[in-house]
């Protein structure tokens, strides 16, 4: 009697969508997007020249302005862009920085 082979079809499952819901914090000694922080759900907090503590959250300014950063020469060369006076005026302009 020959001996015949079965194949099993087995429907792949997708795991769930893990959603960070803890924040990491980092203080560093000026305002920074990096490359290297894209998706770590990092609210990031320094003091400006006026001795104003500045507090946002990376991820929320980096998918505003997603575009505007990935076009910038300093973004692409180095993975970041800093400003180590203040925040940008472009946001500043965001109603919700944390």
């Amino acid at each position: 009697m020959p001996v015949t082979k079965k194949l099993a079809v087995v429907a792949a499952v997708a795991a769930p969508a893990v959603v960070p819901t803890t924040k990491n914090s980092l203080t560093t000694k000026r305002f920074v997007i990096r490359k290297s922080l894209i998706g770590t759900n990092t609210v990031i907090s320094f003091t400006n020249v006026k001795n104003e503590l500045k507090t946002y959250d990376h991820d929320l300014v980096y998918n505003a302005f997603k575009s505007r950063f990935d076009l910038m020469p300093c973004f692409e060369k180095y993975g970041s862009y800093t400003n180590s006076n203040n925040l940008p005026a472009f946001v500043r302009a965001l109603p919700e920085l944390v």
